[in-house]
Protein backbone atom coordinates (compact mmCIF):
# COMPACT_ATOMS: atom_id res chain seq x y z
CA UNK A 1 0.00 0.00 0.00
CA UNK A 2 1.26 3.55 -0.89
CA UNK A 3 1.15 6.53 1.59
CA UNK A 4 -2.50 8.03 1.92
CA UNK A 5 -3.63 10.88 3.83
CA UNK A 6 -5.95 10.34 6.77
CA UNK A 7 -7.14 13.80 8.59
CA UNK A 8 -9.39 13.80 11.92
CA UNK A 9 -11.41 16.38 13.21
CA UNK A 10 -11.81 18.22 16.26
CA UNK A 11 -15.22 19.54 16.23
CA UNK A 12 -17.75 22.03 18.24
CA UNK A 13 -21.09 20.21 18.03
CA UNK A 14 -24.41 21.34 18.32
CA UNK A 15 -27.76 19.90 19.25
CA UNK A 16 -29.00 20.33 15.36
CA UNK A 17 -28.38 17.77 13.24
CA UNK A 18 -28.22 19.63 9.99
CA UNK A 19 -25.94 22.30 11.07
CA UNK A 20 -23.30 19.44 12.22
CA UNK A 21 -23.58 17.64 8.74
CA UNK A 22 -23.17 21.08 6.90
CA UNK A 23 -19.88 21.25 9.34
CA UNK A 24 -19.20 18.05 8.32
CA UNK A 25 -19.58 18.37 4.16
CA UNK A 26 -17.41 21.95 4.89
CA UNK A 27 -14.51 19.81 6.46
CA UNK A 28 -14.91 16.82 3.80
CA UNK A 29 -14.73 19.14 0.80
CA UNK A 30 -11.29 20.90 2.76
CA UNK A 31 -9.93 17.20 3.13
CA UNK A 32 -10.71 16.64 -0.82
CA UNK A 33 -8.86 20.05 -2.01
CA UNK A 34 -6.33 18.00 -0.10
CA UNK A 35 -6.53 15.04 -1.62
CA UNK A 36 -7.43 13.05 1.92
CA UNK A 37 -8.42 9.34 1.67
CA UNK A 38 -9.74 9.13 5.15
CA UNK A 39 -11.67 11.49 7.37
CA UNK A 40 -12.74 11.07 11.04
CA UNK A 41 -15.62 13.02 12.94
CA UNK A 42 -15.70 12.60 16.95
CA UNK A 43 -18.49 10.19 18.72
CA UNK A 44 -21.99 11.60 18.31
CA UNK A 45 -21.50 14.31 16.01
CA UNK A 46 -23.88 14.00 14.06
CA UNK A 47 -27.10 14.47 16.23
CA UNK A 48 -25.20 15.52 19.76
CA UNK A 49 -23.76 13.68 22.97
CA UNK A 50 -26.07 13.43 25.89
CA UNK A 51 -26.46 16.79 27.28
CA UNK A 52 -25.14 15.41 30.81
CA UNK A 53 -23.53 11.93 30.99
CA UNK A 54 -24.06 11.78 34.44
CA UNK A 55 -27.34 13.25 34.91
CA UNK A 56 -30.40 11.72 33.25
CA UNK A 57 -32.29 14.45 30.97
CA UNK A 58 -35.14 12.99 29.64
CA UNK A 59 -35.83 16.48 26.95
CA UNK A 60 -32.18 15.06 25.73
CA UNK A 61 -32.86 11.41 25.20
CA UNK A 62 -36.31 12.45 23.49
CA UNK A 63 -34.12 14.45 21.36
CA UNK A 64 -31.82 11.43 20.78
CA UNK A 65 -35.31 9.63 20.02
CA UNK A 66 -36.37 12.50 17.59
CA UNK A 67 -33.21 13.17 15.77
CA UNK A 68 -31.55 8.69 15.47
CA UNK A 69 -31.66 7.46 12.08
CA UNK A 70 -31.42 3.78 10.82
CA UNK A 71 -28.26 3.83 9.10
CA UNK A 72 -29.83 1.30 5.65
CA UNK A 73 -32.29 4.63 5.43
CA UNK A 74 -31.19 7.71 7.10
CA UNK A 75 -31.28 10.83 5.23
CA UNK A 76 -28.06 12.38 6.94
CA UNK A 77 -26.17 8.96 6.22
CA UNK A 78 -27.23 8.84 2.08
CA UNK A 79 -26.03 12.41 1.84
CA UNK A 80 -22.52 11.14 3.73
CA UNK A 81 -22.61 8.30 1.25
CA UNK A 82 -22.67 10.72 -1.93
CA UNK A 83 -20.37 13.10 -0.40
CA UNK A 84 -18.05 9.54 -0.18
CA UNK A 85 -18.60 8.57 -3.75
CA UNK A 86 -18.34 12.51 -5.24
CA UNK A 87 -14.86 12.97 -3.59
CA UNK A 88 -13.40 8.91 -3.29
CA UNK A 89 -13.07 9.24 0.29
CA UNK A 90 -13.44 7.04 2.77
CA UNK A 91 -15.87 8.81 5.85
CA UNK A 92 -15.93 8.00 9.49
CA UNK A 93 -18.31 9.51 12.30
CA UNK A 94 -20.75 8.95 15.52
CA UNK A 95 -24.02 9.03 15.72
CA UNK A 96 -27.62 7.79 17.15
CA UNK A 97 -28.61 4.77 15.20
CA UNK A 98 -32.13 3.43 15.74
CA UNK A 99 -32.25 0.00 15.03
CA UNK A 100 -33.50 -1.30 11.79
CA UNK A 101 -36.50 -3.14 13.34
CA UNK A 102 -36.99 -2.46 16.69
CA UNK A 103 -37.74 1.79 16.90
CA UNK A 104 -37.02 2.14 20.62
CA UNK A 105 -34.06 0.84 20.45
CA UNK A 106 -30.67 3.19 20.21
CA UNK A 107 -27.10 2.60 19.46
CA UNK A 108 -24.21 4.99 20.12
CA UNK A 109 -22.73 4.11 17.00
CA UNK A 110 -19.42 4.54 14.47
CA UNK A 111 -20.04 4.19 11.05
CA UNK A 112 -17.50 3.82 8.18
CA UNK A 113 -18.37 4.44 4.65
CA UNK A 114 -16.25 4.59 2.04
CA UNK A 115 -16.30 5.28 -2.25
CA UNK A 116 -19.55 2.65 -2.77
CA UNK A 117 -20.71 3.25 0.26
CA UNK A 118 -21.59 1.57 3.78
CA UNK A 119 -18.68 -0.15 4.43
CA UNK A 120 -19.61 -0.94 8.11
CA UNK A 121 -20.99 0.14 12.08
CA UNK A 122 -19.52 -0.96 14.92
CA UNK A 123 -22.06 -0.21 18.50
CA UNK A 124 -20.35 0.94 21.67
CA UNK A 125 -19.71 -1.44 23.83
CA UNK A 126 -18.65 -0.20 26.86
CA UNK A 127 -20.64 2.38 27.66
CA UNK A 128 -20.38 4.68 30.65
CA UNK A 129 -22.52 7.12 33.33
CA UNK A 130 -25.96 7.49 31.91
CA UNK A 131 -25.42 6.06 28.27
CA UNK A 132 -26.59 2.57 29.52
CA UNK A 133 -30.12 4.12 30.33
CA UNK A 134 -30.39 5.48 26.61
CA UNK A 135 -28.24 2.85 24.18
CA UNK A 136 -27.98 -0.81 23.68
CA UNK A 137 -24.60 -2.06 24.20
CA UNK A 138 -23.13 -3.50 20.67
CA UNK A 139 -21.67 -7.10 21.18
CA UNK A 140 -18.49 -7.38 19.14
CA UNK A 141 -15.16 -5.46 17.99
CA UNK A 142 -15.48 -5.78 14.14
CA UNK A 143 -12.67 -5.48 11.69
CA UNK A 144 -13.54 -3.88 8.46
CA UNK A 145 -11.78 -4.96 5.35
CA UNK A 146 -10.90 -1.29 2.69
CA UNK A 147 -8.76 -0.36 0.22
CA UNK A 148 -6.90 1.42 2.82
CA UNK A 149 -6.41 -1.17 5.34
CA UNK A 150 -7.74 -3.07 7.81
CA UNK A 151 -9.82 -0.65 9.89
CA UNK A 152 -10.95 -1.44 13.54
CA UNK A 153 -13.61 1.13 15.15
CA UNK A 154 -13.60 1.65 18.87
CA UNK A 155 -15.57 4.57 20.89
CA UNK A 156 -14.03 6.65 23.62
CA UNK A 157 -14.75 4.81 27.17
CA UNK A 158 -13.65 1.34 24.95
CA UNK A 159 -10.05 2.77 24.84
CA UNK A 160 -9.85 3.31 29.04
CA UNK A 161 -9.84 -1.23 28.34
CA UNK A 162 -6.81 -2.86 26.41
CA UNK A 163 -9.09 -5.92 25.65
CA UNK A 164 -10.79 -3.45 23.22
CA UNK A 165 -8.05 -2.44 20.84
CA UNK A 166 -5.76 -6.11 21.24
CA UNK A 167 -9.09 -7.67 19.72
CA UNK A 168 -9.04 -5.18 16.85
CA UNK A 169 -5.56 -5.92 16.40
CA UNK A 170 -5.65 -9.78 16.87
CA UNK A 171 -8.03 -9.67 14.31
CA UNK A 172 -5.75 -8.09 11.95
CA UNK A 173 -6.72 -4.22 11.77
CA UNK A 174 -4.19 -2.23 11.02
CA UNK A 175 -6.01 1.17 11.69
CA UNK A 176 -7.91 1.19 15.03
CA UNK A 177 -9.67 4.77 15.04
CA UNK A 178 -11.34 6.12 17.97
CA UNK A 179 -14.35 8.67 17.84
CA UNK A 180 -14.89 10.46 21.14
CA UNK A 181 -16.82 12.37 23.17
CA UNK A 182 -13.74 12.96 25.47
CA UNK A 183 -14.54 15.77 28.65
CA UNK A 184 -12.31 18.05 30.54
CA UNK A 185 -13.11 17.12 34.20
CA UNK A 186 -14.73 20.30 34.81
CA UNK A 187 -16.07 23.00 32.67
CA UNK A 188 -13.57 26.09 32.06
CA UNK A 189 -10.89 23.19 33.45
CA UNK A 190 -7.28 24.39 31.49
CA UNK A 191 -6.73 21.59 29.11
CA UNK A 192 -3.50 21.60 29.42
CA UNK A 193 -2.63 20.52 32.73
CA UNK A 194 -6.86 18.80 33.45
CA UNK A 195 -6.15 15.30 34.20
CA UNK A 196 -8.63 14.10 31.81
CA UNK A 197 -6.38 15.53 29.44
CA UNK A 198 -3.62 13.56 30.24
CA UNK A 199 -4.97 10.39 30.21
CA UNK A 200 -6.74 10.98 27.00
CA UNK A 201 -2.86 11.25 25.90
CA UNK A 202 -1.74 9.07 27.51
CA UNK A 203 -4.13 6.17 25.99
CA UNK A 204 -3.86 7.54 22.58
CA UNK A 205 -0.08 6.83 22.24
CA UNK A 206 0.11 3.77 24.34
CA UNK A 207 -3.14 1.94 22.27
CA UNK A 208 -1.08 2.80 19.01
CA UNK A 209 2.11 1.14 21.06
CA UNK A 210 0.71 -1.68 22.85
CA UNK A 211 -0.66 -3.20 19.46
CA UNK A 212 1.87 -1.58 17.27
CA UNK A 213 -0.84 -0.24 15.05
CA UNK A 214 -2.09 3.36 13.56
CA UNK A 215 -4.14 5.06 16.10
CA UNK A 216 -6.40 7.83 15.20
CA UNK A 217 -8.68 9.69 17.48
CA UNK A 218 -11.28 12.14 17.03
CA UNK A 219 -13.09 14.44 19.64
CA UNK A 220 -14.97 16.99 20.28
CA UNK A 221 -14.07 20.49 21.59
CA UNK A 222 -15.65 23.61 23.80
CA UNK A 223 -19.01 23.54 25.22
CA UNK A 224 -21.64 21.15 24.07
CA UNK A 225 -23.97 20.47 27.20
CA UNK A 226 -22.97 20.68 30.41
CA UNK A 227 -19.39 19.39 29.25
CA UNK A 228 -16.00 20.83 28.29
CA UNK A 229 -14.79 18.59 25.70
CA UNK A 230 -10.87 18.08 25.11
CA UNK A 231 -10.43 18.29 20.90
CA UNK A 232 -6.87 17.51 20.38
CA UNK A 233 -7.90 14.55 18.06
CA UNK A 234 -4.73 12.72 16.63
CA UNK A 235 -3.01 10.83 14.49
CA UNK A 236 -0.72 8.15 16.07
CA UNK A 237 2.15 5.99 14.76
CA UNK A 238 2.38 2.38 15.73
CA UNK A 239 5.19 3.30 17.80
CA UNK A 240 3.40 5.60 19.76
CA UNK A 241 4.47 8.82 17.84
CA UNK A 242 2.12 11.60 17.46
CA UNK A 243 2.30 12.57 14.23
CA UNK A 244 0.09 14.92 13.90
CA UNK A 245 -2.66 16.68 16.51
CA UNK A 246 -5.18 19.56 16.73
CA UNK A 247 -5.76 21.75 19.63
CA UNK A 248 -8.56 22.29 21.84
CA UNK A 249 -9.97 24.39 19.35
CA UNK A 250 -12.21 23.37 16.49
CA UNK A 251 -10.06 22.08 13.60
CA UNK A 252 -8.64 19.38 11.30
CA UNK A 253 -5.26 17.83 11.41
CA UNK A 254 -4.03 15.86 8.32
CA UNK A 255 -1.03 13.00 7.80
CA UNK A 256 0.25 11.15 5.06
CA UNK A 257 1.24 7.43 5.60
CA UNK A 258 2.16 4.16 4.85
CA UNK A 259 -0.24 1.95 6.95
CA UNK A 260 1.76 -1.31 6.28
CA UNK A 261 5.46 0.09 6.03
CA UNK A 262 4.49 1.22 9.38
CA UNK A 263 3.36 -1.84 11.17
CA UNK A 264 6.13 -3.72 9.71
CA UNK A 265 8.76 -0.82 10.93
CA UNK A 266 7.21 -1.25 14.38
CA UNK A 267 6.99 -5.24 14.76
CA UNK A 268 10.72 -5.70 13.05
CA UNK A 269 12.70 -2.77 13.59
CA UNK A 270 11.27 0.09 15.76
CA UNK A 271 11.24 -1.86 19.29
CA UNK A 272 15.02 -3.20 19.22
CA UNK A 273 12.98 -6.11 17.16
CA UNK A 274 10.14 -6.74 19.57
CA UNK A 275 7.04 -8.09 18.20
CA UNK A 276 4.52 -7.05 20.49
CA UNK A 277 1.80 -9.84 19.29
CA UNK A 278 3.77 -12.24 17.90
CA UNK A 279 5.88 -12.61 21.65
CA UNK A 280 2.34 -12.93 23.44
CA UNK A 281 1.97 -16.45 25.47
CA UNK A 282 -2.23 -16.73 25.53
CA UNK A 283 -1.70 -19.83 27.34
CA UNK A 284 -0.22 -18.12 30.45
CA UNK A 285 -2.94 -15.76 30.83
CA UNK A 286 -4.87 -18.09 32.76
CA UNK A 287 -7.60 -15.60 34.49
CA UNK A 288 -8.45 -14.27 30.55
CA UNK A 289 -8.41 -18.27 29.42
CA UNK A 290 -10.88 -18.87 32.60
CA UNK A 291 -12.89 -15.79 31.50
CA UNK A 292 -13.37 -16.52 27.95
CA UNK A 293 -14.14 -20.67 28.85
CA UNK A 294 -16.88 -19.03 30.93
CA UNK A 295 -18.34 -16.17 28.56
CA UNK A 296 -18.49 -19.65 25.56
CA UNK A 297 -20.05 -21.78 28.11
CA UNK A 298 -22.18 -19.79 29.92
CA UNK A 299 -21.15 -21.73 33.32
CA UNK A 300 -20.54 -20.32 36.39
CA UNK A 301 -17.43 -20.12 37.93
CA UNK A 302 -17.34 -23.05 40.15
CA UNK A 303 -17.38 -22.46 44.36
CA UNK A 304 -15.90 -24.90 46.62
CA UNK A 305 -17.91 -25.45 49.80
CA UNK A 306 -16.43 -26.52 52.75
CA UNK A 307 -18.38 -28.68 55.46
CA UNK A 308 -17.44 -28.77 58.92
CA UNK A 309 -17.04 -32.63 60.07
CA UNK A 310 -19.77 -33.44 63.33
CA UNK A 311 -18.72 -36.11 65.41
Amino acid sequence: MADIKVATVSMQVEFDKQANLNKYLTFIEQAALQHVDLIVFPEQSLQGYLKNLFSLDMKNVQHQHDQAETVENGTSVRTLIEAASRYNMHIIFGMTERDDERPDILYNSAVLLGPSGHIGTYRKVHQPGDEVHVYYPGDSFPVFETSLGKIGLLICYDKMFPESTRELALKGAEILVMPTAWPLSEVGADPTLDPMGQYYDLLDSVRAFENQCWFISSDMCGIHGDHDFYGHSRIVSPIGETLAECGYEEGMTIAEIDVKKGIVSARSCDLLGLNLLKDRRPEKYAVLQEGAIRKRTKKPVPQTIQLEHQV
